[in-house]
């Protein structure tokens, strides 16, 4: 019996040591996993387009303030807060019933103005023509005058002749003698009747402004123009005494009624909001890489719509000493969609940045310090330094170019030191 259970021990030690070299040798000979497979990229040298978002609000292209500088009371206002209103509309009007009154008078007074002056002008002119008259009179005169005494003086000497000869009596000479004389003061007459027409003329003037009635024709003329210049002033009193808009917008403000008296405030204000800007405030790490003129997008917050714009400017820092800066996108506004003071998201292009290329989906961490390269089909960790990132490439430092990089590191289930193989 005791034989009998030794040999059966001995038995199944011996089937215990054959399975465990039965083990170990299937062991041996099975084949090692595979390394897992990744998705890489080869880094190249290329450019990218960078953008920033900026949150700001919309303001009016420009306010507008409208007052009145009469000081007639206000008979109407045709307008309301929020009326569309277009330049030239009527937004109010004065009461000029003793503006009107005034202007009739003034016109009046203009016509008679002018009735006098002409009055003095055609007497004027008169008067010069009779002067005229009497010069060429006292001319013709003095030349008849002279004609007479110049054949006197010649008789006279043919008269001496011939009594000294005996033919003519004494008293015949001593006749012609006093016709010389005679002939001679009627010579001294012409001429000072000649003197007196030319200094009459002289002193009357030869044309409608010279001469003695000068003062009052300038006087006359002067009173037309005056009264003319009155008539004109009363016309732009009238004409400010209906209140336009300058420019086309929306009415922001009012600030008259009827019955009141304008003197000295702003009754209206009106946004010109056809162009509006986007002011965009922002600091001094987003605001050099923005360049005036630069296209621009701007979008109401959750709105879906976005409007195309250009930066018009980039204002220096609102406070000495901070560094928040603004930049101005000047937005078309044809339908009136975008009111002053409507939170957006603007999107402005950056300078175009080239450099080595990856995609942002590389990068190890959020900080997008670090990627996954693999070398001898294992993967390392790479440190790198983000220049700039659109979205969806980034420009990196401290990579060279045809670098195997990990694509996705989201997707990848491997880590810096495990060996791997590498697809594109």
């Amino acid at each position: 019996m005791g034989k009998t259970s030794y040999g059966i021990g001995l038995a199944a030690l011996a089937a215990i040591a054959l399975t465990g070299c039965s083990d170990r040798a299937a062991a041996a000979t099975a084949s090692p996993s595979p390394p897992p497979r990744v998705t890489t990229i080869a880094a190249t040298r290329g450019s990218i387009s960078p953008t920033i978002q900026i949150a700001g609000v919309i303001a009016p292209y420009r306010q507008v303030g409208v007052s009145a500088d009469l000081t007639e009371p206000i008979a109407e206002v045709d307008v309301q807060e929020g009326d569309v209103v277009r330049a030239g509309q009527v937004l109010a009007r004065l009461q000029v019933d003793d503006l009107e009154a005034q202007l009739a008078a003034a016109q009046r007074e203009v016509g008679e103005d002018v009735a006098r002056f002409k009055q003095y002008q055609f007497q004027t002119t008169a008067v010069n023509g009779e002067d005229a008259a009497a010069i060429r009179s006292a001319q013709a005169g003095l030349r008849q005058a002279r004609v007479a005494l110049s054949g006197a003086i010649v008789d006279l000497k043919r008269y001496l002749e011939l009594s000294a000869q005996g033919y003519l009596p004494k008293q015949t000479v001593d006749e012609q003698r006093t016709t010389v004389a005679s002939d001679a003061a009627a010579v001294n007459s012409a001429a000072a009747s000649l003197n007196e027409a030319l200094a009459n003329a002289k002193s009357n003037g030869s044309g409608a402004n010279a001469g003695q009635q000068q003062q009052e024709l300038e006087g006359a003329r002067a009173a037309a123009d005056a009264a003319a210049a009155t008539v004109v002033q009363l016309q732009r009193q009238l004409a400010r005494a209906v209140i336009v808009s300058p420019v086309d917008g929306i009415v922001d403000a009012v600030n008259a009624n009827p019955g009141e008296y304008p003197t000295s405030r702003q009754l209206f204000t009106i946004e010109q909001i056809r162009s509006v800007y986007a002011v965009l405030p922002t600091s001094a790490v987003d605001v050099v890489s923005v360049r005036r003129g630069a296209p621009a997008s701007i979008a109401v917050s959750n709105g879906a719509h976005a409007d195309a714009g250009q930066v018009v400017a980039v204002l220096d820092q609102v406070e000495p000493g901070t560094t928040n800066f603004t930049v101005k996108v000047l937005v078309p506004n044809h339908d009136y969609h975008l009111h002053a003071g409507m939170p957006v998201i603007g999107t402005v292009p950056e300078a175009t940045v080239t450099g080595v290329r990856i995609p942002v989906t590389a990068f190890v961490d959020d900080t997008h310090g670090s990627v996954y390269v693999v070398k001898n089909g294992v993967i390392t960790t790479q440190r790198v330094g983000e220049v700039k990132d659109d979205g969806k490439n980034a420009i990196v430092t401290g990579l060279d170019a045809g670098s195997t990089v990990v694509a996705n590191v989201e997707n990848t289930n491997a880590g810096n030191g495990d060996r791997v193989t590498a697809s594109r």
